[in-house]
């Protein structure tokens, strides 16, 4: 499982971090906003896991690609978020399960 959050960096306000939790880990990336929604990767030595995701008609797709020189990119991640209703959450009732 995979949480993360994002923040405005500490060197510029117009620069952006995303703090991402995994399997006991945790590291602070680069986090650039797109015109549909974001992007970010995790550097691993000689390879790269890039994260791309897109926000349209109310759902987000976020899908990520182990990145490796001289190889095709291969899809390790898919996660497909549809909103389902507004909310005054924290202050009142959240929107329930279906």
């Amino acid at each position: 499982m995979r949480a993360s959050k994002f923040r405005p960096s500490q060197e510029s306000k117009s620069t952006y971090t995303l703090r991402s939790y995994a399997q006991g880990y945790a590291g602070d990336f680069a986090f650039k906003p797109t015109a549909d929604g974001y992007e970010w990767e995790i550097p691993m030595g000689p390879a790269k896991i890039h994260y791309t995701a897109t926000i349209k008609d109310g759902t987000l797709r976020e899908v990520g690609h182990r990145i490796v020189a001289d190889r095709e990119p291969v899809q390790i991640f898919e996660m497909n978020l549809t909103r389902v209703g507004d909310t005054a959450w924290p202050a009142a009732d959240p929107v329930s399960m279906r």
